[in-house]
């Protein structure tokens, strides 16, 4: 086994990951490959990709924001995380994680800074009004500045170049209101992924509108995202449209502690 960077053509060395993780996002790969590839790692077998990292640099932090293995290998999953902190030389680390791999992270030094569900919604029919009112009122037409504002209230980091660029993809879906943005986005031909989803303070109504937004607009596809466990009110939306817990996960870190805003973060 060969454990080193992601090299180039690594589109054609990933059915073995395909096919053992259902909801791998492939786009979300690509599009960090592209920014960041001196921070893209991968376990290669016989020829194909049996374990693959890849992460994103803010200001205040670096994010792993891609991290699958083959049929659950703990070990080749902490090698690829080792392989990845020899390579970013102390900097902050953030990661959204199964806590099934919680237990490995922390012999690497890593703390949790929350729990967290995700949230799946199986494509049934949900009886809620959309009218053209409320479409208006969620098109998207200032997502930028929204999303701009908001975000780096919640995460106290310049994080617009990824907004506006680096998570964005021709099968994105931008809705926002004036006191919250929810970006969703295709990741295989059943599911879709919230992400990221951010809201002003006690924005309930409008997070109400962005969540009837993506139903409406997404059709009959999986939907999926994550939230913080602690926050009642963002868990209670989510199960009040029939989104049901479909895994748990932890928010660790590495280094120094993250501030983040949780209750504004509906979608990470």
């Amino acid at each position: 086994m060969f454990i080193g960077y992601l090299k180039n053509g690594f589109e054609d060395c990933l059915d073995e990951i395909e096919r053992s993780n259902t909801l791998f996002d492939f786009e979300l790969l690509k599009k960090t490959y592209h920014a960041f590839p001196q921070y893209c790692f991968a376990a290669y077998k016989n020829s194909k990709i049996v374990g693959v990292i890849s992460a994103y640099a803010f200001d205040t932090h670096v994010y792993i924001n891609v991290l699958n293995v083959v049929d659950d290998g703990k070990d080749i999953l902490k090698r690829l995380v080792s392989l990845l902190l020899k390579n970013i030389s102390g900097e902050n680390v953030l990661i959204l994680i199964e806590e099934k791999y919680s237990k490995d992270l922390e012999e690497l030094s890593f703390l949790t800074y929350c729990d967290m569900y995700r949230f799946m919604h199986s494509g049934q029919a949900v009886a809620f009004n959309f009218s053209n009112s409320t479409a208006k009122q969620v098109s998207g037409e200032h997502y930028d500045e929204v999303s701009r504002k908001l975000d780096k209230k919640a995460f106290y980091s310049n994080r617009e170049s990824y907004l506006k660029q680096d998570c964005v993809f021709s099968n994105s879906l931008k809705l926002s209101t004036d006191y919250g943005f929810l970006h969703s986005y295709v990741v295989n031909k059943r599911y879709i992924k919230i992400s990221p989803w951010i809201m002003a303070n006690e924005a309930f109504l409008d997070a109400e509108k962005l969540l009837r937004g993506v139903l409406y607009y997404r059709g009959l596809k999986k939907i999926y995202g994550f939230a913080p466990i602690q926050e009642k009110e963002i868990v209670d939306l989510y199960q009040s449209y029939k989104f049901e817990i479909n895994g748990d996960f932890k928010l660790m870190y590495l280094n120094e502690k993250p501030n983040i805003r949780l209750e504004n973060l509906y979608g990470i």
